[in-house]
């Protein structure tokens, strides 16, 4: 190994660990649950050696956030990219600029070297709320970007070192968990601090052209990795369509059409045909349709490759503006990291089973999304995504049955614990546990879908914005689809009501229940292919029924044993 590569290894470990002790600052020392439990944010670090920024290294984090970041640290360095100082902290978190829903922030520090910015240690969280009408930010009313709420465009919250309290001041005055926010703003800005520190002292040691000249070496590592990776699929243009169930406005099965052309080793992504932008908040930015195509690719490669500007470099993304994909202000925006997130990393996932079948897995999330508000006894809101609800959905992939209790796209988020969780909110996790005959069949199986139950203690609100209940989770190879999820507020009370589409502010009392279920994740491959055994094993563990087993798999179970006989015949017969 000569010594650039030495020196490529040693720099690029060196700033992944440095994102990863970002990430390590915010969850110890955020306010927010949704940081400290959820881990529902991002941390990174960029360079700025050209016009562009250049994702060099990334922590393990909220998937979803994989690209989406990538935009929202262009347009921060485009408007200020002459304004640029030592000190200065940079903030959006406008979906038309670089972002996503206006929920996820970015935080951005350029740190210097010889009086030129070299190094960008990033930030992007996702915030338990935004201002505008409604707590938490979800508003399936909303018309325009305005109802989404606030809008953060490109601007300085830290300039030369120090602190614009009025800026910092009118941001915390705009939020309804502003004893949370203040906080986890904080956090962020001391996790870019801490980085910035860490990444000072290797440009003092490396110097900056030895350094930039060992990431551009490890970005292109990772581009020969994915070149290959595209290069081994067959030539040729593959399209697929998936569908939304609707956009909370009474406009439904909205279309994602993803074309996939395979060139040598260039991939083409281009999503012409899929609808024009809708009414309602599930309109995807240009950034975030960007990112879950990309977080739809990086599941087909192999998961030891750097996340890094590399993975893009081979991928051309194209998306119509003035449709779901790419839409025109003032297009509301603010479901799309859920609807239609989840169909654009399915559309992608679908066609490339046309041309590589086994690198693909069902990598959707149609979350069953219902989130609580209520204000506790201090006089405090409170705002609990329930995420408890959300868990399952992970799909199979070849050689593999759907495994953990997110799908992959959401991988980097955690489970928060049930004891923190009922210590941080008025709530009680009643029921959370698998469901028999609740995912799709395949050769490879689906994660088993859920049942959970959750009580908040006192009176409160709830809004749920219902997906996967007409187009589910597709399964791939002939796997079956997954089922259908279903949410039931005031459960077990004469008015419990389920939710088909959606239902805004239910009013709920003391110890009233939200009931989920959700869906499994779809199957891969033909379910008559799955080894008996596999299927005995999911009986016997009531993932599977025995009813199921026969109808689904052609496999025949008395006594706990298999009737080989039997079961030989059924699957011949079907």
């Amino acid at each position: 190994m000569d010594q650039s590569m030495i020196l490529s290894q040693v720099v690029g470990g060196s700033l992944d660990a440095i994102a990863r002790e970002m990430s390590a600052t915010v969850t110890r020392t955020a306010r927010s649950p949704l940081f400290n439990e959820a881990h529902d944010f991002t941390t990174g670090i960029f360079d700025l050696s050209g016009r562009k920024s250049r994702l060099v290294a990334q922590a393990p984090g909220c998937t979803l956030h994989l690209y989406a970041v990538v935009g929202a640290v262009d347009h921060l360095i485009e408007t200020f990219r002459y304004d640029l100082h030592p000190g200065d902290i940079l903030l959006v978190n406008d979906p038309y600029h670089g972002g996503s829903h206006s929920l996820d922030w970015t935080m951005v520090m350029p740190v210097f070297y010889n009086r030129k910015p070299i190094l960008l240690p990033a930030v992007r969280s996702h915030m338990g709320d935004n201002g505008g009408p409604v707590a938490g930010g979800y508003n399936p009313k909303s018309k325009d970007i305005w109802h989404d709420g606030l809008r953060i465009p490109p601007l300085k919250i830290y300039e030369k070192g120090e602190k614009r309290q009025d800026v910092f001041d009118m941001i915390v005055a705009n939020n309804r968990l502003s004893h949370w926010l203040e906080g986890d703003l904080d956090a962020m800005i001391g996790a870019c601090k801490l980085a910035s520190r860490r990444i000072q002292q290797m440009l003092d040691q490396y110097g900056s052209e030895p350094m930039i000249g060992a990431i551009d070496e490890r970005i292109q590592y990772t581009e020969r990795r994915v070149r290959d990776e595209i290069a081994s699929w067959p030539d040729g243009t593959y399209s697929a369509e998936t569908y939304a169930d609707h956009d909370f406005q009474g406009n439904r099965d909205i279309k994602i059409k993803a074309t996939v052309t395979v060139a040598g080793s260039d991939l083409k992504i281009d999503f012409t045909g899929s609808s024009p932008q809708v009414d309602g908040f599930i309109n995807s930015p240009l950034s975030n349709t960007t990112s879950f195509a990309f977080v739809g690719i990086s599941t087909c490669c192999d998961e030891d490759i750097p996340i890094n500007e590399g993975y893009m470099n081979p991928v051309t993304v194209t998306a119509p503006s003035g449709t779901v994909v790419n839409p025109e202000l003032p297009a509301p925006c603010g479901h799309a990291t859920a609807c239609v997130g989840a169909e654009i990393a399915e559309a992608v996932l679908l066609a490339i089973s046309k041309c590589a079948p086994k690198r693909v897995g069902v990598n959707a999330h149609k979350l069953p999304l219902a989130y609580t508000n209520g204000v506790d006894k201090e006089g405090n809101q409170w705002v609990n995504l329930n995420f408890f609800g959300y868990t399952g959905g992970a799909g199979a992939a070849y050689q593999t049955d759907g495994w953990g209790l997110y799908p992959p796209v959401m991988t980097g988020v955690t489970l928060p614990s049930i004891e923190m969780n009922e210590i941080q909110y008025p709530s009680r996790v009643l029921l959370h546990e698998y469901v028999e005959d609740f995912t799709g069949a395949g050769k490879w199986r689906g994660t088993p879908g859920l049942v959970v139950q959750i009580q908040h203690l006192e009176d409160s609100s709830t809004s749920v914005m219902m997906a996967g209940v007409r187009n589910t989770t597709k399964g791939f190879a002939g796997g079956h689809d997954a089922p259908s999820n279903k949410v039931i507020v005031n459960y077990g009370t004469k008015d419990a009501q389920i939710v088909e589409e959606t239902a805004f502010g239910v009013k709920m009392p003391a110890e009233g229940i939200i009931q989920f279920y959700r869906a499994g994740g779809g199957g891969w491959g033909n379910p008559l292919e799955r080894d008996p055994e596999l299927v005995l094993e999911d009986v016997k563990n009531e993932f599977v029924s025995l009813e199921a087993a026969e109808k689904e798999y052609g496999v025949v179970i008395q006594d706990g044993e298999i009737d080989q006989r039997k079961t030989k015949k059924i699957r011949e017969q079907i």
